[in-house]
């Protein structure tokens, strides 16, 4: 439950307040506040509806914030929570309208702005949901989830330098969150910026022990920004710590971490585990075809770029497998 009386409101990612130093990237000049943002106070029954929902009890919850809602048709925030019980419930035509609502009741309400944006961009609407996240980091600066929340519309509108502005803000605010770090190294990446990359990685790598997800991208990361001897211990660590099986992803990326390392055996054998649990992969058995290519295992890497083609022939593996194939011919 949210103790501090603030509003429930939607994150892209789970994002603790901490404190620490901040991102190594410069910074942008941040726009200040157009207006006074506005929180608005809970009702006791809006209360307890959203220790209702904290506590899973979504049917209960939803039937106290309409209860507060038929009292108080203009109560913004028990239609942001209302929004939150349709999102749980997967009804996103009614938690939009519902989003929308408390916008328009209270045209300074931060989050209700953010919980808008983050639907309407999942629902495809991305130039809405833009104008929306926009609005609500002009309210409130501070609002961490927003500004996250920005950083990946504009992202996925191209406009990159703006999503690294809106990413190092984000870091500025919770420094020891590896989320945003680990979303501005891969945009980074793709950029072509693989220094400034590895510097958010590498901020990133403490913050990452025990969640195995958070350190396969990292050890993703810092293989393709050509650090692979940084990205091994990531992933053994994070493989040491994974339950059984492990996760095919993370044996996936080892592998790929240890071939760009230069350990051929290491990377066949770990292949080959990932391979034994999901055999129906292409691109696995692509990757584990061109590892027993180099290491001049021409007969079983023969066999495994031919199950590429056999399980997705016209696959985005396909092709590489049949060039690869003609290749070990000559």
């Amino acid at each position: 439950m949210n103790t501090t009386g603030a509003p429930l409101f939607r994150r892209a990612v789970l994002i603790t307040l901490v404190a620490g130093c901040g991102s190594s990237q410069s910074r942008p000049a941040e726009p200040p506040p157009v207006e006074m943002v506005s929180r608005p106070p809970a009702s006791p029954d809006v209360l307890r509806g959203e220790r209702l929902l904290t506590e899973g009890k979504v049917g209960e919850a939803k039937s106290v914030f309409e209860a507060a809602l038929a009292d108080d048709p203009n109560d913004a925030r028990a239609w942001l929570d209302l929004g939150l019980v349709h999102e749980a419930t997967g009804d996103w035509t009614s938690a939009e309208r519902a989003y929308r609502r408390a916008t328009e009741i209270d045209g300074h309400f931060a989050e209700a702005f953010n919980n808008l944006g983050v639907l309407l961009r999942e629902r495809g609407k991305l130039a809405e949901a833009t104008t929306m996240l926009e609005r609500a980091v002009a309210l409130d600066p501070r609002l961490t989830a927003a500004r996250f929340n920005l950083g990946l519309a504009y992202e996925e509108q191209g406009k990159l330098a703006e999503a690294e502005r809106e990413y190092v803000a984000t870091i500025d605010q919770l420094p020891k969150d590896p989320v945003p770090r680990i979303n501005l190294a891969m945009m980074l990446l793709d950029m072509g910026r693989d220094n400034d990359a590895a510097v958010e990685l590498r901020a990133a790598r403490p913050m990452v022990r025990g969640d195995v997800l958070l350190s396969i991208a990292v050890g993703e990361g810092l293989r393709r920004a050509g650090l692979p001897e940084e990205a091994v211990p990531v992933l053994r660590t994070a493989l040491n710590q994974a339950a059984e099986p492990p996760p095919t992803e993370l044996l996936a990326e080892l592998a790929l971490a240890y071939y760009a390392a230069g350990d051929l055996d290491a990377a066949e054998a770990t292949m080959r585990r990932a391979v034994g649990q999901d055999e129906l992969d292409p691109a696995l058995q692509y990757a584990y075809g061109s590892i027993l290519a180099k290491q001049g295992q021409l007969g079983k890497a023969r066999a495994h770029l031919r199950r590429v083609v056999q399980l997705d022939p016209d696959g985005p593996y396909a092709d590489r497998a049949r060039a690869r194939l003609e290749s070990l011919k000559k």
